[in-house]
């Protein structure tokens, strides 16, 4: 049986992986649970969902189905927020994986999807599922059991003793530098250390105590054994979307639509600008059809390699589209454009730059009595490599794929 939950947490607390955890010890008597589990990031733009619009599935063999069924129901009763406004929990329990599953997985990391979409699919082929509240988890259960993962990562979630809930997290952050340091790149979005910030641990007050992401299950293990913290209740290893991309799909700027995330290629046609708060906006075009894009005050030092883009630069933009401006989550420069300045000719007997001989006079240097007509075109050095570049992990979608994973030549990763 393939067991799907989603949307059972709240601003205020408790978390759907730690839920996910309870219930695989829960059910661990009543057969064998197929590991890892998968996390499963949904689409980034989803209007109506809970803090990382994650869902949670994992795979259970057992010959007491209703059992299993009843504990799992049971268990998302209790640790879901029912209170929260936009906390509607769902929970699907289904025999097998269909390709119905897979496509709406797909669908469901890239679109927005309604709650009458998933049911249509559960009724259809008979699968056990129950909605609380307006239902909405069903989309994210259903999607997280049918998530077929061509590329994947790994993330290994600690969580607190609920005595600790709600307190200030104690970890030794020392130890999570000298983690990082070790095991990076097998583990990596850790911490941030251009803007000196560890990124791994929530500031909520929910049950996750630090979640440690990579693609190396051992350096993931060996950053677990370094790093110092309060008593971890339980861990568990998840298989993950995380760091893939999974959202982003290619397209043109003509075709591109809010509460989508895309890969675009066009032209810088205006000079970055910047607006209070910090956030910069420059626009793309790719002929036919324009696109502006963003790289708001979260994005810190990732807005300086966006102010030295000048217009006819070729760039690729990867991120979601959000009231018809794309924000971006990295960027490849393909071209940079030549710039050139016209300035007064150099005069050919003392070396000294001319001076302006009057209106549609041409130039003269007073030393020499030496005359030039035409200003002289002097190209510009540009402060700015082609090539990959990304926001830093204290801005990092889940979903995102960091350039130490992507492996491309003239890549600038953001540590």
């Amino acid at each position: 049986m393939f067991i799907g939950v989603d949307d059972t947490d709240s601003d205020k607390g408790l978390c759907t992986t730690y839920l996910a955890a309870v219930l695989m010890k829960r059910l661990e008597p009543l057969g064998n649970i197929r590991s890892p589990p998968k996390l499963i990031r949904l689409n980034p733009c989803a209007r109506f969902k809970t803090r990382g619009n994650a869902a949670v599935a994992f795979e259970l063999e057992t010959d007491r189905p209703e059992e299993a069924r009843e504990t799992a129901l049971q268990t998302v009763v209790e640790f879901s927020d029912l209170s929260g406004e936009n906390t509607n929990p769902g929970l699907v329990a289904a025999d097998k994986r269909t390709p119905e599953m897979k496509e709406f997985y797909q669908r469901a990391v890239k679109e927005i999807l309604e709650i009458c979409e998933a049911k249509e699919i559960l009724d259809e082929h008979g699968v056990w599922y129950r909605g609380f509240k307006k239902g909405r988890g069903l989309i994210g259960a259903l999607a997280a059991i049918g998530a077929d993962l061509s590329d994947h990562t790994y993330e290994l979630i600690a969580y607190r003793h609920k005595k600790n809930w709600g307190t200030p997290r104690k970890i030794d952050w020392d130890t999570v530098w000298d983690a990082d340091r070790q095991t990076y790149p097998g583990t990596w979005d850790t911490v941030d250390s251009h803007n000196r910030r560890v990124v791994f641990a929530p500031h909520s007050s929910d049950p996750v105590l630090f979640g440690i992401r990579g693609d190396d299950i051992a350096s993931i293990k060996r950053a677990f054994d370094i790093i110092r913290s309060e008593p971890v209740e339980r861990r568990v290893l998840y298989l993950t979307n995380q760091g893939t991309d999974a959202h982003i799909i290619q397209g043109e700027i003509a075709g591109a639509i809010d509460d989508q995330s895309y890969r675009l290629t066009g032209r810088v046609i205006e000079a970055p600008r910047a607006i209070d708060g910090g956030h910069t906006f420059f626009s793309i075009s790719d002929g036919d059809c324009s696109m502006a894009c963003a790289a708001f005050e979260p994005t810190k030092n990732f807005r300086y390699i966006i102010n030295k883009l000048a217009p006819g630069d070729l760039v690729e933009v990867y991120g979601a589209v959000r009231d018809g401006t794309l924000n971006i989550e990295k960027m490849n420069i393909l071209e940079l454009a030549e710039l050139a300045v016209l300035e007064a000719p150099i005069c050919p007997s003392c070396k000294r730059r001319m001076e302006s001989a009057g209106k549609n006079q041409g130039y003269r240097c007073r030393r020499c009595k030496t005359k030039a007509q035409d200003r002289e075109r002097k190209v510009q050095p540009r402060d700015l490599e082609d090539g990959f570049y990304e926001v830093p992990p204290c801005a990092r979608r889940h979903l995102s794929k960091q350039l130490i994973r992507m492996k491309v030549p003239g890549a600038h990763p953001s540590r």
